[in-house]
């Protein structure tokens, strides 16, 4: 007995311990043992063959997504110039090769695309829409150089004059009519220092414009204003023609139309005369009768009194009282 006991003192009892894992992380478990302290606290590992790492769930377009985010992030900025170069290069070899009704296709549908866009908007999203596209268009204008400045002006010039060429009257009409419409609300809503300001800078271009200019050019830009202001002084005319035929014409259909109804009051009569006789008498007629010897024949007005002036008699009603 006494070997077995102290053979037992010797034996270091444990409590059974169990890996478990909580949210895939390394727990610390306290493992009583009686032969260590009892606030003695050792770190529990969990094997290999425990831990499980959760897989995140991802859909193909979710992944599609990411990749395409990454091959962006990869390219450098000349690569995507490059591509939009190629891209722009495309667009125009299609324009040229399309026939006029096809690009007046393409256009019409460009601007419905635009319109819908525009109609789903929002005031604040539309005006935050203008503001970065102006910021585009003027970190574009920064950076281009002098030559390709004028470049591009000419070829707006070109542009513009070839879509004037296609309109009608009517259509170059309407779209003054909204320009107009757009710069008086674009002047009705800056201040008196922006519209000063606006002033100065077209004085300081219109100089600047002349300075540069030679003598053909200016020359040639004055012959320009002439035939736009005699063009303008044309329309003009031609509109107050216009107006004065317009009245013109109201003017003889009102008098065709005067002198046709004095001609039918003027052949009712004869018309009248054609009915046979015995005819009866209009209710009109009667009444008006009855009226006139209602308004004469009452004692009022047959009553006659003498006049103070000439001492004749006359009807009460033809004599005026006058005061002394």
């Amino acid at each position: 007995m006494t070997k077995r006991l102290k053979q037992k003192k010797y034996f270091y009892l444990q409590t059974p311990t169990k890996a478990t894992t909580k949210n895939n992380t390394l727990t610390q478990v306290r493992i009583p043992e009686f032969n260590a302290d009892h606030n003695e606290i050792q770190p529990f590992q969990v094997p290999s063959t425990v831990i499980t790492t959760t897989n995140e769930i991802t859909t193909p377009r979710t992944k599609r997504r990411l990749r395409l985010a990454e091959t962006c992030t990869s390219f450098e900025s000349t690569i995507v110039e490059q591509k939009r170069m190629q891209a722009r290069e495309r667009m125009a070899a299609k324009r040229a090769a399309s026939t006029p009704e096809e690009a007046e296709r393409q256009r019409i549908l460009a601007r419905e695309r635009s319109a819908t866009r525009r109609a789903l908007l929002t005031p604040e999203e539309a005006q935050q829409q203008r503001a970065t596209i102006r910021e585009i268009n003027a970190v574009r204008r920064a950076t281009l150089t002098q030559e390709e400045v004028e470049q591009q002006r000419t070829l707006a010039r070109e542009r513009s004059a070839t879509r004037r060429a296609l309109l009608t009257p009517e259509e170059t009409q309407q779209q003054r009519a909204t320009i107009r419409e757009i710069n008086a609300a674009r002047r009705a809503a800056l201040t008196p220092k922006e519209i000063e300001q606006q002033r100065s800078l077209a004085v300081d271009r219109s100089m600047a414009k002349r300075a540069t200019a030679t003598p053909i050019e200016a020359e040639e830009q004055r012959v320009l204003a002439r035939e736009r202001t005699a063009t303008r002084r044309a329309v003009r005319v031609s509109e107050e023609a216009k107006q004065q035929q317009t009245v013109a014409y109201k003017t003889t259909r009102l008098q065709k139309t005067v002198k046709q109804k004095q001609t039918v009051m003027k052949r009712k009569p004869n018309q009248d005369a054609k009915v046979d006789w015995p005819k009866l008498v209009d209710m009109d007629c009667k009444v008006n009768c009855l009226k006139n010897f209602i308004q004469h024949m009452p004692m009022d007005s047959l009553t006659e009194s003498v006049c103070g002036i000439c001492n004749i008699r006359r009807y009460k009603r033809e004599l005026r009282h006058v005061p002394l």
